[in-house]
């Protein structure tokens, strides 16, 4: 193993030894709190757990908390905490970030223990991860995606293909039914990755390795389908995962192929130069951005049968991405300063978009700007700005101090009513656009005995203003009061 040390000549082996331990040490405990300290900037930032699903996955979470579903099985998990009485707006506060350091954590001990990367070139790579925008895009909201990634990453640094013993298949089946019942996109990626392994063994004439990795390939899509029997009562239809893009684009191909040549470059720009540069074989990473790709340019190259969501499948890309940029860097040439000014001066340019998503500071606009809807300029902003976010919680516990069971409540669809959702037990009608009328009037004719709005001061007349909070008030209306009035 690599460790970048210069000792003096005559040095004990058992002295070098311990020295490579301690920074080892050191290297690990910073892949973990170098991504922690930078991730809860943005929830320190926001009195509210920040992300525009976020607050799905707390209704999500409440409703499984007295049902026997299995899916969406992180928000499965978190009904587990909720019916225990934990409180899931701290907890989502807590997780993401945690999610996000043991992410780069075990990218840093593939980096070191598995690929044999010296101290220096795994830093480099924790850098890189900690402030890429990608990363801190999947950690904002995609908080499913965040999980199942972490137990990927384990099940790459446990390494099956080398020495597989009883103990590592039975680990390596555990991991893979989780991830099949958490994530769609990287069970797509697992699948990918035991089938390639499978071929290898094939070609090696290892047959029963060859038939386990086959068996651990098709075991996350039984897992999948099982939980959605159990949860849907019915199978999923894998042909979901296509969807016809041409007559959306028709007549318009050259806008399709600029609108997904420009979300790459302005989510990889930092990146995109020196990923071919350090790009390396590896049989985890190989099939993982392959099929990653291969979605992607699917909406270019066959629109017809592209697949669903394929920004996501970019998005994706980013962890070997990372490894390959990362790499790139440990190979320049030159003398050992202009290396270090060359390799300080790029990790500059490299944390630049990452650092200005983290709320503290934007000095200027950088090309993710251009797709706000995809990354966000800033991650502090949740399902809505936070102050009304906590205009609402305060809010919601006047509806609850206040309200009979018989009552029910109106607000904007769809993150304030998510908010009301999680946070109230009475029915919620929802609203688009600038009027709750239609919305109230639909609440009156199912017989609700009493009307509570929630949305912004002077919106709602007629109404009698219980509270008030920033610039959302909450209105109290009776049934016997129409739309006229």
């Amino acid at each position: 193993m690599a460790s970048n040390l210069t000792l003096p000549e005559g040095s004990h082996p058992m002295t070098i030894w311990r020295i490579a331990f301690k920074i080892d040490k050191v290297v690990y405990l910073l892949s973990f709190l170098i991504p922690l300290a930078v991730r809860s900037i943005p929830e320190l930032l926001s009195p509210v757990p920040i992300g525009f699903d976020t607050v799905i996955y707390l209704v999500q979470a409440k409703n499984l908390s007295s049902k026997p579903a299995i899916l969406p099985f992180f928000s499965k998990i978190l009904s587990i905490f909720y019916s225990f009485g934990v409180d899931l707006i701290v907890l989502m506060k807590i997780l993401p970030p945690l999610f996000f350091a043991t992410t780069v954590f075990l990218a840093g001990m593939y980096a070191r223990k598995r690929l044999g990367w010296s101290w220096r070139n795994t830093l480099i790579l924790i850098i890189i991860m900690t402030f890429s925008a990608a990363m801190l895009r999947m950690s904002w909201d995609l908080h499913r995606q965040s999980a199942a990634t972490i137990l990927l990453l384990a099940y790459l640094c446990m390494d099956p293909w080398k020495d597989l013993t009883t103990k590592k298949v039975v680990t390596s089946f555990i991991l893979i039914m989780f991830i099949g019942l958490l994530h769609e996109l990287v069970l797509v990626t697992v699948i990918a990755i035991n089938f390639y392994l499978a071929l290898l063994a094939l070609r090696k004439k290892m047959f029963k390795r060859g038939l386990i990795f086959i068996i651990l390939a098709i075991t996350p899509v039984i897992c999948y389908e099982v939980g959605a029997y159990v949860t849907y009562s019915r199978p999923i239809d894998p042909t979901g995962v296509f969807v016809d893009l041409s007559g959306e684009w028709s007549g318009k191909y050259a806008n399709l192929v600029s609108y997904e040549v420009g979300i790459l470059v302005a989510t990889f720009w930092y990146v995109l130069p020196l990923a071919p540069l350090g790009y390396f074989y590896d049989r985890y990473f190989t099939p993982w951005m392959l099929v990653m790709l291969v979605g992607f340019l699917s909406q270019i190259l066959t629109p017809f049968f592209a697949v669903r969501l394929g920004d996501r499948w970019m998005l994706y890309m980013a962890i070997p991405l990372m490894f390959y940029a990362s790499n790139a860097l440990s190979r320049l040439n030159g003398s050992r300063r202009f290396r270090t000014v060359a390799i300080i001066f790029t990790l500059i340019i490299v944390c630049m978009n990452g650092f200005s998503m983290l709320g503290v500071v934007q000095p200027f606009k950088l090309p993710s700007n251009l797709y706000i809807g995809f990354i966000p300029s800033t991650m502090v902003f949740s399902t809505a700005k936070p102050e009304h976010v906590t205009a609402i919680i305060s809010l919601s516990q006047v509806i609850n101090n206040v309200s009979d069971k018989n009552a029910c409540i109106v607000a904007h669809e769809p993150w304030f009513s998510h908010w009301v959702k999680y946070l109230t037990d009475l029915e919620v009608y929802s609203f688009p656009g600038n009027s709750p009328d239609p919305a109230i009037s639909k609440a009156v004719s199912r017989g609700c005995r009493e009307v509570y709005v929630v949305w912004f001061k002077g919106q709602v007349a007629g109404g009698e203003v219980l509270s008030e909070d920033d610039q959302i008030a909450l209105y109290r209306i009776s049934p016997t009061r129409t739309l006229q009035q």
